[in-house]
């Protein structure tokens, strides 16, 4: 049998030559099934965006093995001695690294020596070397939209590769070479070729999982004809896929990315029938570990409550104030003013200072100083009224120490509202909203409707202002910064009763001229969903699940399936991918460190535990 086995290896071997400075290597090639054969270790495929880099400038390598579990993490030997070009590695992913070089260093030739260090980890690499120049001005490719796409852009058709000055390329499809675990079916069939740009055509299918998508274009030469070898654009591919059952079945809960990696869904509101301390609404708190991709309980908070706000401090811990609840063990639920803080080195909830006004489904911003803002709500007893008290509670180290502070009235109470700081004025911009005036004794006595109306708290005088713009009724809407420090405002609802509507337009507010302008028109009206932000490099936001309601009085509604984003360098909002599910008052849980993040739970009918992971992991 041994024999058969080196005889199968030596034919396959044969069969293909690996060429030292490029990476040809397919890990499902016939000399990764001869190594699989023979009982070998896992072989370890590296990509490298280029064998070229300027001065102080960035190479990516992206790999098809995950080193955060090696005993020395990812490293790069260099065997030239007493010379090293690398300033930092930035893990990106499990999968992709970035290596930004020392801008002291301006020419030469290096080698990174990569089978003496692998061998000691019981790895096979490929390539075993590496070789890389630093040149002041080479031939850089980058994706048009940055290094991170959504599927859908790969199923459209095309993509658009830019240089950073004039190249000479062929264009011949023998040329170009796609890899990497976003592949699948996917297959180059046509190319477009201009000065600075290179149009790839795409047919098949890529993997609906979404991944890493290496496309590696032979023969790219510079101006001056010198050849570039190869060069590697790695393509991060953000997909939904479908991740681990919660323990408990969740809506109106929070979610967060902790300091550390980990990742935390909290309280809500249980599946019916379901009773945990005496009830429906919960204070039972999960960590998600994105590598076991496993749901465990973490601590409990001291309160169950559903319908709160949830805030990351800026050391790091986690501050929740009011919701629907009760301290665990004790009484009915009621409209909650009371603040916990978790802190993620000890794993504790400890109770802060109450606020002075009970309240749920408001908004907390953290301010420069550290300290949090809180605006609106509802109190829902004895009928439900909107809050106009607007709060400050100073954070300290010991939430014993920590106090609150009436700052002041909202002109107008709200509730559901948006809300941003906005650095570039120093001011909190709060839009929007639902307003509940009590119109008599009974709890069915409020008449609610959505307002119009901009307030600003400035941070510096801490005081609250209205501004004379305006934007189109709406609650349960969204608020994201632009790159030029303008606000866009989208989604929402017009009301809770027979006239509503789905607000289809969406606006950018000016916070430095307090002005406000139309903008295009989602493709869905949309409430109770989620927005996340695209990973770094990325001018997009991505809008996915809620209601919209379909008809002409507005009182049915249908989940929505169809996601969609907005680019900010074309400025229109654009059909994408789908979620796999259709749901809606569940919560989202952003990845500020890669981008995109997870929804979970929510209602699909009756309430689930179920999730989903926009991620390209």
């Amino acid at each position: 049998m041994e024999k058969i086995k080196n005889i199968v290896f030596l034919i396959f071997l044969c069969s293909c030559k690996i060429s030292s400075g490029t990476n040809l290597f397919d890990p499902n090639s016939p000399v990764s099934l001869g190594l699989l054969l023979l009982g070998s270790d896992k072989v370890i495929q590296m990509d490298f965006s280029s064998n070229k880099v300027q001065p102080g400038g960035i190479l990516y390598i992206s790999t098809n093995h995950d080193f955060s579990s090696n005993s020395n993490g990812f490293s790069l030997p260099i065997s030239d001695e007493g010379i090293n070009p690398i300033k930092q590695v930035i893990t990106r992913s499990k999968f992709l690294y970035e290596v930004r070089m020392n801008p002291s260093i301006t020419n030469g030739k290096f080698t990174f020596n990569l089978k003496d260090y692998y061998i000691n980890e019981a790895l096979i690499v490929n390539p075993e070397t590496f070789q890389f120049e630093i040149d002041a001005n080479p031939p850089l490719l980058q994706l048009k939209t940055g290094n991170g796409i959504d599927i859908s852009e790969l199923q459209s058709g095309f993509l658009d590769i830019e240089a950073n000055e004039d190249i000479v390329w062929e264009g011949n499809l023998s040329q170009v070479s796609l890899s990497g675990n976003a592949k699948n079916s996917l297959v180059v069939s046509d190319v477009i070729v201009s000065n600075r740009n290179i149009r790839l055509l795409f047919a098949g299918n890529p993997n609906a999982n979404g991944g890493i998508l290496s496309i590696s274009l032979e023969g790219v030469k510079d101006k001056a004809s010198n050849t570039q070898g190869t060069l590697m654009v790695p393509v991060q591919v953000f997909a939904f896929k479908s991740g681990p059952n919660m323990n408990l079945p969740r809506r109106s809960c929070g979610g967060m990315e902790l300091d550390d990696g980990r990742k935390i869904v909290l309280g809500g509101r249980a599946r019916s029938g379901v009773v945990i301390n005496g009830n429906g609404t919960l204070s039972s708190m999960e960590y998600y570990d994105s590598v076991t991709k496993e749901f465990t309980f973490g601590p409990d908070m001291v309160y169950r409550r559903q319908e709160f706000s949830i805030v990351k401090l800026l050391d790091g811990r986690v501050l929740v104030s009011g919701g629907f609840g009760a301290k665990v063990g004790v009484g009915p639920n009621d409209s909650l003013s009371s603040i916990e803080i978790f802190d993620p080195v000890t794993n504790t909830w400890i109770e802060g200072p109450s606020l002075h006004t009970p309240r749920q489904l408001h908004k907390m911003t953290v301010l420069p100083d550290g300290n949090v803002l809180v605006v609106g709500g509802l109190n829902p007893f004895p009928a439900f009224q909107t809050v106009s008290e607007v709060e400050l509670i100073h954070v300290t180290p010991n939430p014993a120490d920590m106090t609150v502070e009436y700052i002041g009235n909202l002109a107008e109470s709200r509730a559901k509202q948006a809300q941003i700081m906005s650095t570039n004025t120093g001011k909190v911009i709060i839009t929007g909203g639902e307003r509940s005036d009590i119109t008599g004794p009974a709890s069915t006595d409020y008449y609610a409707r959505a307002i119009d109306s901009i307030e600003l708290y400035d941070i510096q005088t801490k005081t609250l202002s209205t501004s004379s713009a305006k934007v189109v009724r709406r609650f349960n809407h969204f608020m994201h910064p632009t790159l030029n420090g303008e606000i866009l405002i989208l989604g929402g609802i017009s009301s809770r009763f027979d006239d509503n509507q789905p607000i289809l337009r969406a606006q950018i507010y000016n916070p430095s001229a307090d002005t406000i302008r139309d903008h295009k028109n989602l493709l869905f009206g949309r409430e109770w969903g989620t927005s996340f932000v695209f990973p770094y490099g990325k001018d997009q936001i991505m809008i996915a699940g809620g209601l919209e309601y379909r008809t002409v009085n507005g009182n049915t509604f249908d989940s929505i399936l169809d996601t969609e984003s907005w680019s900010e360098s074309s400025q229109h909002f654009y059909l994408t991918g789908r979620s796999l599910n259709a749901r809606w008052d569940g919560c989202d849980l952003p990845y500020t460190s890669t981008g995109g993040g997870m929804i979970l739970g929510g209602r699909i009918g009756a309430i689930v535990a179920n999730t989903e992971e926009y991620s390209f992991e």
